[in-house]
């Protein structure tokens, strides 16, 4: 608004589109809420970013902040394993899923079961068929996370999908979802 002042807007021109902006797409997203839940997005991928966006979503006042993580390459998930884990550990609840490899291989020997061990409570989703399917580990698709998801979440709680991956896709399908 000040730099819009000092390049001669007025001050009804400002309030107007003060008034018009909706936020930075990806960041703490409201896609909807339905039943008394409600379901964001945010393109978090550094601990950092996740320390600040879960730290603000916890002092909302919902029931329980369901975070939903997707790693995003090896290298990183790799190199600040500690420091997800750390950020990781402020919500109600985790939900990670598959580490988004992008260009590389994983020559890091880095699973999401690295991280979700280091996770109080925290379920993950694999991909890798030979996984051994436990109360933690689940077979994963982003269609199993969202049914997870749907059917575990309650009203006055708070799903917020988190990642540069394609995670998003799991916000907008638990939305078009929840009845």
């Amino acid at each position: 608004a000040a730099a819009a002042h000092s390049a001669g807007a007025s001050p009804e021109f400002i309030a107007k589109g003060l008034e018009e902006f909706g936020g930075a797409k990806r960041r703490f997203e409201i896609i909807g809420k339905k039943n008394d839940i409600t379901v964001a997005d945010d393109y978090a991928h550094h601990p950092a970013e996740l320390t600040v966006t879960l730290k603000a979503a916890m002092q909302m006042g919902y029931k329980n902040v369901w975070a939903v993580f997707q790693p995003f390459t090896f290298s990183r998930t790799s190199m600040l394993l500690d420091d997800f884990a750390a950020a990781l550990s402020i919500p109600d609840k985790v939900v990670l899923t598959n580490i988004m490899g992008s260009r590389e291989k994983n020559t890091y020997n880095i699973f999401t079961k690295d991280l979700a061990d280091k996770i109080d409570g925290c379920i993950y989703f694999d991909k890798d068929k030979k996984a051994v399917q436990t109360n933690e580990c689940k077979q994963a698709d982003f269609d199993t996370v969202t049914e997870y998801l749907c059917e575990h979440a309650g009203p006055g709680d708070l799903i917020i999908t988190l990642g540069c991956g394609d995670v998003y896709k799991v916000a907008k399908a638990v939305y078009n979802k929840l009845k």
